[in-house]
């Protein structure tokens, strides 16, 4: 389910950078509204809609929706700034910074071995950032702005990942999804209207002139609505899956990304990801295997004992 989920994810990301001319706000919007439409499917065809939505932890989707908005907002803003695998890469971050939101958080347990891998995992996050934020790719302005965007939303996906994890505890995965899909469209939408009517001389005027719808041709119409389906079955897949296991343990699987981004930069934007990205992206990926290795050994033993 995760590796699912990771692969929607990706072609919805590149479908972002892809029409990245258009608003943050409008691309957040597309994300979040068409991807109820798989959702609300999905439940009727349990037939549990609308009492999956039922809900005892309302302060908890609001935390998830708060942290995920952010997140949102940020991604796709870099996107638009960097090659689709630079901020892939950065992104990385994400399931790092899980290992130890786990321990704090859902008291898993991480042991010594895990924070090793941890630790050499971002020292892998830190060789890709500092490229873009000392030297820059493509101008040092607009990169280090990238490199910061996608800093920003990877350290707040770890925070909604955690959120979900604990959510999955007593809540059903579709009112997990509802609400969180929901509350961003309710809050990009706002957003999309604020900019229609906030004078551009007070405080924010220059960010929010920025954000004002642009209506899409009509060839456009299917691929920014694209964008909310794979984000909708991406996320409904990426919810289930932690269901059935830690979020600490499925974080590696988030390392598949990599592969489905360099494949995509190349092929649909002719991007190559430099040598520092690709030192670090292995570093990365190089910590996370070794997690994923070091507990399937321990769930083994334990099995067998």
């Amino acid at each position: 389910m995760k590796l699912i989920s990771t692969g929607m994810f990706s072609v919805m990301l590149a479908l972002g950078k892809a029409y990245s001319n258009y608003p943050v706000a409008e691309l957040v919007f597309f994300r979040s509204a068409f991807a109820l439409v798989p959702l609300v499917i999905w439940l009727l065809m349990r037939g549990d809609f609308p009492r999956a939505l039922h809900t005892a932890r309302p302060g908890g989707h609001l935390i998830r929706s708060f942290a995920g908005i952010g997140s949102m907002f940020c991604l796709f803003a870099s996107y638009g700034l960097l090659p689709i695998a630079d901020v892939t890469a950065i992104g990385y971050v994400a399931p790092l910074m899980i290992v130890p939101l786990a321990g704090i958080f859902l008291s898993e347990k991480i042991s010594a071995f895990r924070w090793g891998a941890v630790s050499v995992g971002f020292l892998g996050v830190m060789i890709i950032l500092g490229e873009h934020l000392m030297a820059g790719g493509e101008g040092p302005v607009r990169s280090a702005t990238g490199a910061t965007f996608a800093f920003t939303g990877a350290v707040l996906v770890s925070f909604a990942m955690i959120q979900t994890r604990r959510l999955t505890m007593t809540e059903d995965t579709g009112a997990i999804t509802f609400y969180f899909q929901a509350t961003t469209t309710l809050a990009s939408a706002l957003l999309l209207i604020a900019a229609l009517f906030w004078p551009h001389a007070w405080v924010l005027g220059d960010f929010l002139s920025a954000q004002a719808w642009v209506w899409p041709p009509a060839q456009d119409w299917l691929p920014l609505i694209l964008i909310g389906v794979f984000g909708g079955v991406g996320q409904i897949f990426m919810t289930q899956g932690y269901r059935y296991a830690d979020a600490s343990i499925l974080a590696v699987f988030d390392y598949s990304s990599l592969l489905f981004a360099v494949a995509i930069g190349l092929v649909f934007f002719g991007e190559t990801p430099s040598h520092a990205v690709i030192a670090g992206a292995l570093l990365v990926v190089a910590a996370g295997l070794a997690v994923a290795l070091h507990e399937n050994r321990l769930r083994r033993a334990m099995a067998t004992a």
